[in-house]
């Protein structure tokens, strides 16, 4: 029976929509578990908003990933990995793995391995992600899907457990009471009600954990409130990082790895996220050197839009919200602002200019927007054994030219002024039926042998292409994440290959044609949406494509000509990634996690695109050329999709193989013909 003994939480996914945690807060909500990732691709939009937001609020938070059992463990275990086991705090819950039969279709997936498979498969993610974080998995499940999928087997009970039971004054617990331990946390309700909350989907699911708010922060060794980050994306911590080794004359790769912020190098998809590691003064680095960060710093808290996690959706909604108070419509005050644009793609991250900056606007409606978007933060004092190392000078509001935001997933959204509308993989809510034994008994401990996966079985519906592998919603996905690697349009590309009509029945299982069979699509979009999809490609079925030719670059006079092969990206192979102890996962050493990006290089040249120049060559100048115009050269090299040429201290000093100066993307004209000029200055050196 619930009690006000008992901590209380909720947990969320992008399904609630723009939640105000301020609110939250206030209510009582003493804890926040929230969705991060699902299957091998898919990750909440919402993740990044919501985490760094509970965190600001001092809520105890957690991260849960959505199992999908046909889908390849380790790579599951890595999608989660990457995208919160990087950031998990110990102050944080441990990991949480979320085991369900609902809806349907996850429940036909179960159904097309066998018990032995299940548990072999469950036990793979749990330990690869035990042994990135240093901390053991939480489990997810209702009595009934653990009884009938999963055998009702004991053999996963040293994990804590965490029920759903709903309009009950105890939960029942499967596998034996959880071999005798009971659970850990509790989902009494589908269907609660908390301030900050609202929309198209105000009922949250509600939690409590089996002890008081002292005895959780007792379970984590929480002893005292944890500072907060600068408000900054990963990007901006990079560049002020090496700013500061610049400055102090010393490496910028032995800054970042004492800092323990090694993950920040990682080009793909990590920039433009906001920065959650530790705050500056907790940093293991020298008083002198974080005094120095902190300067840095400065000159970006606050001034990268994209670190808030709002959608053009979510800032429409806003501006509607702030018109009503006043009478203005609120596509006048859009106007006014000068945001037309943001109408055209309403699912994509906001990367114009800070509310403070923005034209047209009183100062009245400004604050009124920061509020409607829960940007008005509370200050939260810092401990006062700390603060020598802080530095008081005055932020300074910088406008800077927005980021290209390129590892979004571009959803389809409908043209409404007032709501956002979020369409993404799987509904949360579980349903239980009391349904009849099904008398399966425990195995034998689970084979820890590599995964192998099973053939496919054939549904009996003889339409499904795949069998019931995936669904439409996982077609829609696989498209859109191609099209972000290969710089192209989400909806052109499900256009083009005659797939538009899956946006209307999303959770139904694919039936469409086979890849090989789509048309208007290159070879490298069907091996790219493949690999996502986890199939392979019968190259009995693959087009005839082209032969693509080398073309030949006309330059200014003077200047050594260098063919530009055409071609399409290649793909790393799988690879050893190494998890750092300073990442604040609680290990005392480091942990090597499989990994299999799915990435494209920087350019596949058959030569160095300028013969004798290496990538440490660029990168000074693009510094050199971004100071001219009052810019930061790691914002350029980030812009352009250029950070893999920093990555290391081994690849910085390679051949530069990206594209051209004059065909990157990001910058302005004048930018690019100044890179040129001072380029071809270095190249006759």
């Amino acid at each position: 029976m619930v009690t006000k003994e008992r901590a209380t939480g909720i947990d969320v996914s992008h399904y609630k929509k723009l939640i105000d945690w301020i609110e939250v807060k206030k209510s009582g909500v003493q804890f926040a578990i929230i969705k991060a990732t699902e299957s091998d691709n898919f990750v909440d939009p919402r993740f990044d908003y919501n985490w760094s937001r509970t965190r600001r609020q001092g809520l105890i938070r957690g991260a849960y990933h959505f199992f999908r059992p046909l889908v390849d463990p380790v790579r599951q275990a890595n999608n989660f990995i990457k995208i919160a086991g990087r950031i998990l705090h110990q102050t944080d819950l441990p990991p949480v793995l979320d085991i369900e039969s609902y809806p349907d279709f996850v429940a036909r997936e179960w159904k097309q391995i066998s018990l032995d498979e299940r548990l072999r498969r469950l036990q793979i993610w749990l330990k690869a992600v035990e042994s990135a974080t240093g901390r053991t998995p939480i489990i997810y499940t209702n009595y009934y899907a653990w009884r009938d999928y999963l055998g009702n087997t004991e053999k996963f009970a040293r994990h804590p457990l965490w029920i759903a039971a709903y309009k009950v004054d105890s939960p029942k617990i499967p596998a034996n009471n959880w071999g005798g331990k009971g659970w850990t946390f509790w989902q009494t309700s589908e269907r609660g009600i908390v301030p900050g909350i609202r929309g198209e989907a105000p009922c949250v699911d509600m939690d409590v954990y089996r002890g008081t708010f002292e005895d959780l922060n007792s379970w984590l060794k929480i002893d005292q409130a944890r500072a907060l980050p600068p408000e900054v994306t990963n990007g901006d911590m990079m560049a002020a990082l090496i700013d500061t080794a610049d400055l102090l004359e010393i490496s910028s790769d032995d800054l970042v790895n004492r800092a323990g912020l090694e993950y920040l190098v990682d080009p793909i998809g990590n920039s433009l996220r906001p920065y959650d590691g530790p705050a500056v003064q907790d940093l293991p680095l020298s008083k002198r050197e974080k005094k120095k960060l902190s300067r840095m710093l400065d000159k970006f808290i606050g001034a990268n839009s994209v670190s808030w996690c709002i959608t053009h959706q979510d800032l429409i909604n806003a501006f509607y919200s702030v018109g009503s108070l006043d009478g203005t419509g609120g596509w006048t005050l859009v106007e006014r602002a000068g945001l037309n644009y943001i109408g055209e793609d309403r699912s994509a991250l906001y990367n114009g200019p800070v509310i403070e900056m923005l034209p047209g606007l009183t100062e009245e409606q400004k604050s009124a927007l920061s509020e409607s978007l829960g940007l008005v933060m509370p200050q939260v004092a810092d401990d006062p054994a700390e603060v020598e190392d802080q530095i008081e000078t005055p932020v300074e509001e910088v406008e800077e030219e927005p980021a290209e935001v390129d590892d979004q997933i571009e959803i389809p959204v409908e043209d409404v002024e007032e709501e956002p509308v979020d369409v993404i993989p799987v509904e949360e809510d579980s349903a239980e039926e009391d349904e009849p034994e099904n008398g399966l008994e425990p195995l034998d401990p689970v084979d820890e042998a590599e995964l192998e996966i099973p053939p496919e079985t054939v549904p009996s519906d003889s339409t499904a292409t795949y069998g019931t592998k995936f669904d439409n919603q996982a077609m829609i996905n696989a498209f859109y994440l191609t099209a972000i690697k290969l710089d192209l349009s989400g909806r052109d590309l499900i256009g083009s290959a005659g797939l538009s009509h899956l946006l209307d029945s999303r959770m139904e299982i694919y039936t469409g044609p086979r890849i090989e069979l789509l048309p208007n699509l290159s070879r490298i979009q069907r091996e790219t949406i493949a690999e996502l999809l986890g199939i392979h490609l019968d190259e009995s079925l693959m087009p005839v494509e082209v032969e693509l030719v080398e073309e030949e670059q006309v330059l200014p006079e003077g200047e050594l000509s260098v063919p530009v092969v055409s071609g399409v990206e290649e793909f790393p192979s799988p690879q050893e990634e190494v998890v750092s102890s300073g990442n604040g996962t609680g290990l005392d050493e480091d942990v090597v996690v499989v990994s299999d990006p799915t990435y494209p290089s920087i350019g596949p040249v058959i030569t160095p695109t300028y013969p004798g120049l290496v990538n440490q060559d660029l990168i000074n100048l693009f510094y050199r050329v971004a100071a001219l115009f009052g810019e930061n050269g790691w914002h350029w090299i980030v812009k352009c999709g250029l950070a893999a040429i920093g990555a290391s201290r081994k690849t910085r000093f390679e051949d530069y193989k990206g594209p051209y100066i004059k065909s990157i993307p990001g910058l302005t004209k004048d930018q690019k013909d100044l890179l040129e000029r001072e380029l071809n200055q270095l190249k006759f050196a």
